[in-house]
Protein backbone atom coordinates (compact mmCIF):
# COMPACT_ATOMS: atom_id res chain seq x y z
CA UNK A 1 0.00 0.00 0.00
CA UNK A 2 2.48 2.73 1.05
CA UNK A 3 4.43 1.53 -2.35
CA UNK A 4 1.36 2.36 -4.07
CA UNK A 5 0.76 5.81 -2.14
CA UNK A 6 4.25 6.65 -3.35
CA UNK A 7 3.85 6.28 -6.80
CA UNK A 8 0.53 7.68 -7.02
CA UNK A 9 1.14 11.07 -4.79
CA UNK A 10 3.68 12.45 -6.54
CA UNK A 11 4.68 16.32 -6.91
CA UNK A 12 1.91 16.85 -10.31
CA UNK A 13 -0.55 15.65 -7.57
CA UNK A 14 -2.90 18.48 -6.35
CA UNK A 15 -4.83 16.88 -3.78
CA UNK A 16 -7.60 19.67 -4.04
CA UNK A 17 -8.52 18.36 -7.49
CA UNK A 18 -11.86 16.29 -6.91
CA UNK A 19 -11.50 17.14 -3.09
CA UNK A 20 -14.91 18.52 -2.59
CA UNK A 21 -13.49 19.18 1.19
CA UNK A 22 -10.57 20.69 -0.39
CA UNK A 23 -12.62 22.49 -3.49
CA UNK A 24 -15.76 23.55 -2.06
CA UNK A 25 -15.37 26.59 0.62
CA UNK A 26 -18.58 26.46 2.52
CA UNK A 27 -17.88 22.99 3.24
CA UNK A 28 -13.96 22.98 3.77
CA UNK A 29 -15.16 26.33 6.40
CA UNK A 30 -17.63 23.54 8.09
CA UNK A 31 -15.06 21.42 8.68
CA UNK A 32 -12.22 23.47 9.65
CA UNK A 33 -15.15 24.91 11.92
CA UNK A 34 -15.44 21.55 13.31
CA UNK A 35 -12.34 20.69 13.98
CA UNK A 36 -12.00 24.67 16.02
CA UNK A 37 -15.12 23.48 18.07
CA UNK A 38 -13.44 20.67 18.83
CA UNK A 39 -9.82 22.00 19.88
CA UNK A 40 -11.28 24.84 21.76
CA UNK A 41 -13.09 22.46 23.60
CA UNK A 42 -9.75 20.56 24.85
CA UNK A 43 -8.58 24.22 25.68
CA UNK A 44 -11.15 24.49 28.35
CA UNK A 45 -10.27 22.00 30.02
CA UNK A 46 -6.87 22.46 30.11
CA UNK A 47 -5.42 19.77 27.93
CA UNK A 48 -2.01 21.05 25.93
CA UNK A 49 -3.35 21.67 22.29
CA UNK A 50 -1.08 18.55 20.81
CA UNK A 51 -2.41 16.95 17.93
CA UNK A 52 -1.52 14.02 16.05
CA UNK A 53 -2.84 14.12 12.02
CA UNK A 54 -2.47 10.99 9.97
CA UNK A 55 -2.58 11.20 6.43
CA UNK A 56 -1.88 15.31 6.70
CA UNK A 57 -1.89 16.05 2.67
CA UNK A 58 -1.01 18.60 1.69
CA UNK A 59 -1.94 20.27 4.57
CA UNK A 60 -4.96 21.49 4.20
CA UNK A 61 -6.11 21.00 7.94
CA UNK A 62 -2.54 21.58 9.30
CA UNK A 63 -2.75 25.01 8.72
CA UNK A 64 -6.13 24.92 10.42
CA UNK A 65 -4.29 23.66 13.69
CA UNK A 66 -1.25 25.48 13.71
CA UNK A 67 -2.61 29.04 13.14
CA UNK A 68 -5.16 27.84 16.42
CA UNK A 69 -1.54 27.97 18.05
CA UNK A 70 -1.43 23.75 18.26
CA UNK A 71 1.82 21.59 18.04
CA UNK A 72 1.09 19.44 14.88
CA UNK A 73 3.02 16.15 14.12
CA UNK A 74 1.95 15.27 10.13
CA UNK A 75 2.23 12.00 9.45
CA UNK A 76 2.37 10.71 5.81
CA UNK A 77 3.26 7.29 4.23
CA UNK A 78 4.46 9.41 0.86
CA UNK A 79 7.97 11.15 0.93
CA UNK A 80 6.29 14.04 -1.62
CA UNK A 81 3.66 15.02 1.05
CA UNK A 82 5.94 15.29 3.97
CA UNK A 83 9.09 17.11 1.90
CA UNK A 84 5.65 19.56 0.93
CA UNK A 85 4.45 20.08 4.35
CA UNK A 86 8.04 20.62 4.98
CA UNK A 87 7.84 23.32 2.34
CA UNK A 88 5.30 24.82 3.60
CA UNK A 89 5.64 24.61 7.10
CA UNK A 90 9.24 23.75 8.78
CA UNK A 91 9.56 27.54 9.80
CA UNK A 92 7.24 27.05 12.40
CA UNK A 93 8.87 25.55 15.49
CA UNK A 94 5.36 24.00 16.88
CA UNK A 95 4.92 21.65 13.60
CA UNK A 96 6.88 18.23 12.66
CA UNK A 97 6.61 16.03 10.30
CA UNK A 98 6.87 12.32 9.97
CA UNK A 99 7.15 9.66 7.49
CA UNK A 100 5.78 6.52 8.31
CA UNK A 101 5.83 4.18 5.23
CA UNK A 102 4.03 1.20 6.53
CA UNK A 103 1.43 2.96 7.97
CA UNK A 104 1.28 1.30 11.78
CA UNK A 105 2.70 4.40 13.65
CA UNK A 106 5.60 2.15 14.93
CA UNK A 107 7.99 5.35 14.72
CA UNK A 108 5.99 7.90 16.20
CA UNK A 109 6.01 8.40 20.05
CA UNK A 110 4.62 10.69 22.96
CA UNK A 111 0.94 11.83 23.85
CA UNK A 112 -1.43 14.17 22.23
CA UNK A 113 -4.70 15.45 22.77
CA UNK A 114 -6.28 14.74 19.52
CA UNK A 115 -5.98 12.78 16.57
CA UNK A 116 -7.36 13.66 13.26
CA UNK A 117 -7.42 12.79 10.40
CA UNK A 118 -9.48 14.11 7.27
CA UNK A 119 -10.34 12.35 3.85
CA UNK A 120 -8.13 9.05 5.50
CA UNK A 121 -10.35 6.20 6.84
CA UNK A 122 -11.15 5.02 3.00
CA UNK A 123 -7.95 5.02 2.08
CA UNK A 124 -6.68 2.12 4.79
CA UNK A 125 -7.66 -1.59 3.95
CA UNK A 126 -8.64 -1.82 8.05
CA UNK A 127 -9.77 1.33 9.27
CA UNK A 128 -10.21 -0.12 12.74
CA UNK A 129 -7.00 -1.34 13.37
CA UNK A 130 -5.59 2.03 12.69
CA UNK A 131 -7.85 4.02 14.85
CA UNK A 132 -7.15 1.81 17.64
CA UNK A 133 -3.17 2.41 17.35
CA UNK A 134 -3.93 5.86 16.76
CA UNK A 135 -5.51 5.76 19.98
CA UNK A 136 -3.47 4.54 21.81
CA UNK A 137 -1.28 8.32 21.75
CA UNK A 138 -4.12 9.97 23.14
CA UNK A 139 -3.75 11.53 26.41
CA UNK A 140 -6.69 10.55 29.31
CA UNK A 141 -9.73 13.17 28.13
CA UNK A 142 -8.26 13.29 24.42
CA UNK A 143 -10.23 13.51 21.14
CA UNK A 144 -10.46 11.84 18.12
CA UNK A 145 -12.12 13.60 15.16
CA UNK A 146 -12.07 12.08 12.20
CA UNK A 147 -13.59 13.78 8.76
CA UNK A 148 -14.43 13.42 5.27
CA UNK A 149 -15.24 9.43 4.66
CA UNK A 150 -18.11 7.72 2.74
CA UNK A 151 -20.87 6.68 4.13
CA UNK A 152 -21.59 2.91 3.89
CA UNK A 153 -23.33 2.54 0.41
CA UNK A 154 -25.51 -0.20 1.49
CA UNK A 155 -26.79 2.36 4.02
CA UNK A 156 -28.09 5.18 1.42
CA UNK A 157 -30.87 5.26 -0.62
CA UNK A 158 -31.04 5.08 -4.17
CA UNK A 159 -32.08 8.81 -4.91
CA UNK A 160 -28.58 10.07 -2.83
CA UNK A 161 -26.58 6.97 -4.75
CA UNK A 162 -27.94 8.38 -7.96
CA UNK A 163 -27.38 12.46 -7.50
CA UNK A 164 -23.44 11.26 -5.88
CA UNK A 165 -22.92 9.57 -9.48
CA UNK A 166 -24.94 12.02 -11.40
CA UNK A 167 -22.59 15.21 -9.76
CA UNK A 168 -19.22 12.39 -10.17
CA UNK A 169 -20.07 12.03 -14.05
CA UNK A 170 -20.62 16.42 -14.39
CA UNK A 171 -17.62 16.86 -12.85
CA UNK A 172 -15.57 14.15 -15.10
CA UNK A 173 -16.77 16.01 -17.87
CA UNK A 174 -16.26 19.29 -16.71
CA UNK A 175 -12.60 17.78 -16.62
CA UNK A 176 -12.60 16.55 -20.19
CA UNK A 177 -12.33 12.92 -19.09
CA UNK A 178 -15.81 11.39 -18.37
CA UNK A 179 -15.07 8.38 -20.93
CA UNK A 180 -12.39 7.45 -18.30
CA UNK A 181 -13.89 7.63 -15.07
CA UNK A 182 -17.04 6.10 -16.68
CA UNK A 183 -14.44 3.47 -17.97
CA UNK A 184 -12.59 2.86 -14.98
CA UNK A 185 -16.28 2.46 -13.21
CA UNK A 186 -17.06 -0.20 -15.48
CA UNK A 187 -14.01 -2.05 -15.34
CA UNK A 188 -13.99 -2.17 -11.40
CA UNK A 189 -17.58 -3.38 -11.65
CA UNK A 190 -16.87 -6.03 -14.64
CA UNK A 191 -13.71 -7.10 -12.72
CA UNK A 192 -15.76 -7.82 -9.21
CA UNK A 193 -12.60 -6.37 -7.67
CA UNK A 194 -9.74 -4.52 -7.45
CA UNK A 195 -6.56 -4.44 -9.91
CA UNK A 196 -3.53 -4.96 -7.64
CA UNK A 197 -1.22 -3.83 -10.29
CA UNK A 198 -2.89 -0.46 -10.61
CA UNK A 199 -2.56 2.70 -8.35
CA UNK A 200 -5.41 4.49 -8.83
CA UNK A 201 -7.59 1.30 -7.28
CA UNK A 202 -5.46 0.65 -4.74
CA UNK A 203 -5.62 4.36 -3.32
CA UNK A 204 -8.92 4.66 -3.92
CA UNK A 205 -10.91 1.31 -3.58
CA UNK A 206 -13.26 2.13 -1.29
CA UNK A 207 -15.56 2.19 -4.12
CA UNK A 208 -15.24 -1.37 -4.17
CA UNK A 209 -16.04 -2.13 -0.58
CA UNK A 210 -19.00 -0.28 -0.49
CA UNK A 211 -17.82 2.70 1.42
CA UNK A 212 -16.95 2.96 5.08
CA UNK A 213 -18.48 1.37 7.28
CA UNK A 214 -19.84 4.19 9.98
CA UNK A 215 -21.48 2.07 12.32
CA UNK A 216 -18.55 0.20 13.14
CA UNK A 217 -16.34 2.55 13.52
CA UNK A 218 -19.38 4.58 15.66
CA UNK A 219 -19.19 1.53 18.10
CA UNK A 220 -15.38 1.77 18.13
CA UNK A 221 -15.52 5.30 19.73
CA UNK A 222 -18.45 4.24 22.01
CA UNK A 223 -15.85 1.67 23.80
CA UNK A 224 -12.75 3.83 23.56
CA UNK A 225 -14.10 7.71 24.56
CA UNK A 226 -17.16 8.88 26.98
CA UNK A 227 -19.13 10.31 24.27
CA UNK A 228 -18.83 10.55 20.28
CA UNK A 229 -21.56 11.02 17.95
CA UNK A 230 -21.65 10.50 14.07
CA UNK A 231 -22.21 13.60 11.55
CA UNK A 232 -24.02 12.93 8.43
CA UNK A 233 -23.29 15.81 5.53
CA UNK A 234 -23.06 15.83 1.63
CA UNK A 235 -20.44 15.96 -0.36
CA UNK A 236 -19.33 16.21 -4.02
CA UNK A 237 -17.32 17.06 -6.48
CA UNK A 238 -19.56 18.61 -9.08
CA UNK A 239 -20.47 22.39 -7.69
CA UNK A 240 -23.59 22.34 -8.82
CA UNK A 241 -24.71 18.95 -7.17
CA UNK A 242 -22.53 20.45 -4.25
CA UNK A 243 -25.27 23.18 -3.93
CA UNK A 244 -28.62 21.23 -4.07
CA UNK A 245 -27.42 18.19 -2.15
CA UNK A 246 -27.08 20.82 0.53
CA UNK A 247 -30.32 22.56 0.04
CA UNK A 248 -32.27 18.80 -0.43
CA UNK A 249 -30.38 17.88 3.26
CA UNK A 250 -28.91 14.83 1.58
CA UNK A 251 -26.19 12.70 3.27
CA UNK A 252 -23.42 10.44 1.76
CA UNK A 253 -20.28 11.29 3.61
CA UNK A 254 -19.63 11.11 7.50
CA UNK A 255 -17.49 12.20 10.27
CA UNK A 256 -16.77 11.59 13.97
CA UNK A 257 -16.26 13.19 17.08
CA UNK A 258 -15.15 11.44 19.72
CA UNK A 259 -14.09 13.05 23.27
CA UNK A 260 -13.13 11.87 26.33
CA UNK A 261 -10.41 9.24 25.88
CA UNK A 262 -10.73 6.47 28.88
CA UNK A 263 -7.25 5.67 30.05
Amino acid sequence: MSNFQEWFYTDNVDYRQGSPHLNHWPLYERLVATIRQQLTALEQVGLPLTVLELGAGHGGFTETCLAFGCEVNAIEISQTSIAGLERRFSQNTRFAASYDPEGDLAGISGSYSLVLCVSVLHHIPDYLTSLTQATKFLAPGGSLVSLQDPLWYARMDQKTLRLDSFGYALWRAHQGNIVRGLATRARRRVRGGLDENNPADMVEYHVMRDGVDEEAISTFCQSRFADSHLLRYWSNQSGLIQRLGDRMHMANTFGVIATGCQP
